[in-house]
């Protein structure tokens, strides 16, 4: 066997080896002066929205929901997650945004998880993470309980709790 062929080999495990504990380790908390947090953007229609990444347990693919006979607007319907059904809300009907024209398309679908509840919000694009500061946004422009508030530059930032809330809500169920 050739002996170069051994060294290259050991000094290519030792790389991965160290490769492999880099990737492992925890990411590091960005520090900041104000309150920084990640959130994911997502558009409805024009408007774009913003959830904390906190919130968000899972993107998935474009899918159709399957309808639930005599459930409300508000709930797109329900899709199947890693065996378990999902209630998937129809945000553009809780934000008066218009359906567009033609046949239902497959969207994305947002899952959410908080106290242990999951629900999905079907939106039209994921578009990307980033970084908002909490502090610089505008609490007191929304005019609507599912919002926190409003960057600068009109990203709508979506209050989890109220969108979990409004699905436990008595007329939301029936």
């Amino acid at each position: 066997m050739n002996p170069l062929a051994v060294s290259d080999r050991g000094r290519m495990e030792a790389e991965w080896t160290r490769r492999a504990i880099r990737l492992a380790r925890k990411p590091v908390a960005v520090v900041s002066s104000g309150d920084q947090r990640q959130v994911l953007v997502l558009r409805l229609g024009e408007e774009r929205y913003g959830i904390e990444l906190a919130d968000v347990s899972e993107v998935l693919p474009a899918l159709l929901c399957t309808p639930v006979p005599g459930a409300p607007p508000a709930l797109a319907g329900v899709i199947n997650v890693h065996g378990e059904i999902r209630p998937v809300m129809n945000l553009k009907f809780l934000f008066g945004i218009p359906p567009p024209a033609g046949p239902r398309m497959p969207t994305p679908v947002v899952l959410l998880r908080q106290q242990g509840r999951e629900m999905g919000l079907q939106v039209d694009r994921v578009e990307q993470v980033r970084l908002i500061d909490f502090a610089d946004t505008n609490a007191a422009l929304p005019t609507s309980r599912y919002l926190k508030g409003v960057t600068s530059d009109t990203v709508m930032l979506l209050n989890a709790e109220s969108l979990f809330t409004e699905l436990l809500k008595d007329e939301f169920t029936k």
